[in-house]
Parts: structure tokens; C-alpha cells; sequence
């Protein structure tokens, strides 16, 4: 991996990928060096499920007692006939003639910054006290009241441990605000190793005297130097049960559900083969502290059900199948399943019956469906949520490809009583679909729910064209909307 670098008004990072027979640079988003570790194998595109070969060396090492220097080295990738020597910042200790190597970037990544809200800071300036303000009482608790800006997700419990490990230690902090200034200063990574103890699981490469640390895998003996945490937000309220029927419910599909992708068929992880998944960074505290949530405000729980609570059927995360797994920060790539495969209830069921109806019309060769939430977009742009501001708003891209080979593309959201027309989306050339996906949807959230005209208007540029869809009235049957979307679709291919 290369130093970041700002591009467009963003953090974005190069990083090198050796195959069988070339070298590939790709560039990231900053933040997606929550995934990326030296010496990891990727497939496929796929950088949520790396792995590390059987016989990869693992080894314990404390270097609490090491004084690490900076310097800049050469990292070279080799691949049948070409090489390239990479520019990154390591630090440097000796200790019983070893000497030790180890990363910036691994530091910031599985250390310091170990989350995507994280690295996002660690490149600004100052830009924690955006988001929180703490203090201590007399009897050395620490006090963190969370802005709105911080979301709910962040409050769990092992990120606000690491947070308040952060900011008790003042060389820790030390450490994380020197990043953002010399980034900004210097435009390269540049901080000082501070740490008291550096006690950690490592998976290494040793040459004679020299171990090189390519992944720390456990980091230990965190101390956070507060008696008692005590939190407050706005999210963290007092739950009161209420007499109402639920407005939603969701039902996992079980790995017996033939609407499931069976994990254990070709094509989905062998644990049998010569690499193991161990991409979890694990953080090990000296004790364990108290977190205490001060609620305020009340949030309603509905436990009864009737005839109009709408069902919703989620996939199993816990599963691995032929798509990635999802969750909480993870990267997603395209899942586009057969329309066949689709069972969904509730707003989108009907756009689902209609894309059935699509695939036996004539010209067309096959339907494949995708089903995402919206993505956040601004701070303070509500629009990614349903009206309860809890249930993330989902869409669903229909992609239509003709017998001649060109393809559709239809997104339809959540409306919520709204008037948001479908958006037609096809392109005149190849195109990455998940970047175009991707803007739009950004664009629908900060434009509070209306697609932005300018942002289509500038995708025309790159050979993506779009029209936009009125909804046919409710009263029209699911045949009627399904030939007024076909004549839509005929009108544009």
C-alpha cells in the first residue's frame, strides 16, 4: 500500500496486488484499509474474505521495550518479468540483534484506527471534538456525551472501549492527532510511536536478523485510565413497551429455505483448502471497564402483531454463501440474484412481481434482481431511513438483459407515500455499475428523496443515460404496470 492521498476532495489510497503473471494498482477509498493487510490473498475482487496461507508464521511478541524510529522504505512486488518497488513509512527497533519492522500503515489500520469512522478521523484535523466532548469527575470516571453526528452503530461496546482508550492516554492521542497535522503539513504519514506496551500476535516474515511484521492480529495489555465509563446520546433512551401492533416484522431465511444460496455447494468457501480466513483484529484490555448508558427520552417497543404488520424477509448473515456475507462496514460487491429467487414482502413486493412478469415478455432474455439499503449520504439527510428513523430505506435494481445483450437497469426505493418515479438507467458502453449505483443513490439521500437531476445530467459524460419512470395508479393491476414498464423499456433499447 501506498501513502493516502487526496483526490476530488477525498482520501483515496493505492494499493498493489500481485496475480500469477502482473502487478495491478488499484485505488481505494482511504477507509478501506480496514480490509487491507500486507501479504493477504484476495479473489475475485472480493476484499471482505482475504486470506492467509495454512503456514503463514504466526508469533507472539511483547517490543514494549523497543525504541522505534521512522524511516522510509521500499516494499517490492515481483511478477514474471516486472517489479515495482513501493514507497511506505516503517518503523524500526532492535532488540537481542533482531531487528524489527513493522508498518505505519499496519499501526493506524489494526492499532490506532480500527474502524472505518476512525481512519476517516485520523486524516483530519482535530475532527474528534466534532463529534464528542468528555470529561472526568472526582472520582476518575470519564464522561463522553455523543453529538448527534455520532451514529447509533458507534456505540457498541468495543468501540466505545477503543474510543475511550484513545482518549485517556494522551500519547495515544498524541499519536492519532499527528497523523491528520503532518498529512495536512507534510502530505505523508509521519507520527511517533508512543506506545507504553506493545504486546501483540503478529503474522511475520523473518530473513536472517530482520523480522518484517505484515498483519497484527492481536493487540494487548490496553489500559484505559478511567475508573467507569459513562456515555450519553441521543439515541441511548428508555425502552417502554406500548399496546400497538408492530408496522414491521423480519423473518431471517433459514439455510432450509429453498429462496436460500446453500453455503456448502460448489462454488462457496472450502475449508479444506490451503488458506484460512483469519481477518478479525482482536484487542485484549488489562481490565475490564464498566461502560454505563445514561438514557434519556423514551423509544416505543411493539411486541403484538395483526393483519397489517408487513413482513420482511432478510437474508442470514451468519451464513457464508456464493455472495459476501455483509454486515456492519463491509465493503459489498454486486449480488444479483435470479428474479425466481426473490421472495420479499411489503413496499417493494409488488416492483418484485412486476420484474416475474418482465422476464416473459418478448425481447427480453433475463431478469436479475438486487436488493441494498441506502446509503447515508450528508450528516443530517434522513431520507436513508423509513419515517420511524430506525428501519434503513431500502431499493431494489432490476437488471434487464435484452436478447440483443443490452441491459436495463431499473432502481426502485421505498416510497413511503412519496412520489419518487423509477429511475431507467442504460449505458452506451462497458461500466462499473456499482459506482453508478452507487452515486445515484448517494445523490436520491442528499437531495432528500428526489433523484438530482445535475448528478444524472454529469453521468451522461461517462455514457450512462437515465429516464425516469412514473408510478402507474394503485388501482391498475400488476400486468397493467408491468406493459407500461415494458413499453418504457422497449422505448430505450
Amino acid at each position: 500500500m501506498d501513502k493516502p492521498y487526496k483526490l476530488n476532495n477525498k482520501w483515496m489510497l493505492d494499493a498493489y496486488f500481485k496475480g500469477h503473471k502482473e502487478i495491478k494498482k488499484i485505488t481505494f477509498d482511504w477507509a478501506t484499509i480496514h480490509f487491507l493487510a500486507f501479504g493477504r490473498y484476495y479473489k475475485d475482487g472480493d476484499i471482505n474474505n482475504s486470506e492467509i496461507k495454512k503456514a503463514a508464521t504466526i508469533v507472539d511478541l511483547d517490543l514494549s521495550s523497543i525504541a522505534f524510529e521512522m524511516i522510509e522504505d521500499f516494499l517490492s512486488i515481483e511478477a514474471e518479468g516486472s517489479k515495482k518497488d513501493i514507497p511506505t513509512k516503517i518503523f524500526v527497533g532492535h532488540k537481542d540483534k533482531v531487528e524489527y519492522r513493522i508498518p505505519a500503515l499496519e499501526i493506524i489500520r489494526a492499532v490506532i484506527a480500527t474502524n472505518r469512522f476512525l481512519l476517516n478521523r485520523i486524516v483530519e484535523l482535530d475532527s474528534l471534538d466534532k463529534y464528542f466532548i468528555y470529561s472526568y469527575d472526582k472520582q476518575r470516571n470519564l464522561h463522553i456525551n455523543f453529538f448527534d453526528e455520532y451514529e447509533r452503530k458507534l456505540l457498541n461496546t468495543e468501540y466505545v472501549k477503543h474510543l475511550a482508550w484513545i482518549i485517556t492516554n494522551e500519547r495515544i492521542l498524541k499519536m492519532f492527532n499527528q497523523v491528520g497535522m503532518n498529512l495536512w503539513l507534510k502530505e505523508n504519514i509521519s507520527f511517533d510511536f508512543l506506545f507504553h506496551h506493545f504486546n501483540i500476535k503478529a503474522r511475520i516474515r523473518r530473513k536472517k536478523h530482520i523480522i518484517r511484521i505484515l498483519e497484527i492480529m492481536e493487540f494487548r495489555e490496553k489500559e484505559i485510565n478511567a475508573e467507569e465509563i459513562f456515555i450519553s446520546s441521543r439515541y441511548i433512551k428508555h425502552i417502554r413497551k406500548i399496546n400497538q401492533p408492530k408496522k414491521r416484522k423480519y423473518r431471517a431465511l433459514k439455510e432450509m429455505d429453498d429462496k436460500k444460496l446453500d453455503p456448502k455447494v460448489d462454488g462457496a468457501k472450502n475449508s479444506e483448502s490451503d488458506f484460512v480466513d483469519t481477518s478479525n483484529i482482536k484487542h485484549v484490555y488489562a481490565k475490564d471497564s464498566k461502560i454505563n448508558r445514561i438514557r434519556s427520552g423514551e423509544r416505543y417497543v411493539r411486541d403484538e402483531e395483526d393483519e397489517n404488520t408487513k413482513l420482511y424477509e432478510i437474508e442470514n448473515e451468519d451464513l457464508r454463501t456464493t455472495a459476501d456475507t455483509g454486515g456492519m462496514d463491509k465493503a459489498k460487491g454486486l449480488e444479483y440474484k435470479n428474479v425466481e429467487d426473490i421472495s420479499i414482502k411489503g413496499e417493494l413486493e409488488e416492483f418484485i412481481k412486476v420484474m416475474k412478469l418482465l422476464k416473459n415478455k418478448p425481447n427480453i432474455k433475463d431478469v436479475q434482481l438486487m436488493i441494498k439499503d441506502l446509503p447515508e449520504g450528508k450528516k443530517g439527510k434522513k431520507f436513508s431511513k423509513l419515517h420511524d428513523g430506525e428501519i434503513k430505506r431500502q431499493y431494489v435494481v432490476g437488471k434487464i438483459i435484452m436478447s440483443s445483450g443490452k441491459e436495463v437497469n431499473l432502481l426502485e426505493v421505498e416510497r413511503e407515500d412519496r412520489s419518487l418515479s423509477i429511475l431507467l438507467l442504460y449505458a452506451v458502453k462497458a461500466i462499473n455499475w456499482a459506482n453508478v449505483y452507487l452515486k445515484v443513490t448517494i445523490d436520491l439521500v442528499n437531495n432528500n428523496g428526489t433523484w438530482d437531476s445535475q448528478g444524472l445530467k454529469k453521468l451522461e459524460g461517462k455514457g450512462v443515460f437515465s429516464n425516469r419512470i412514473r408510478h402507474k395508479s394503485d388501482k391498475s393491476s400488476v400486468h397493467d404496470k408491468c406493459d407500461y414498464i415494458y413499453d418504457k423499456i422497449i422505448e430505450n433499447s
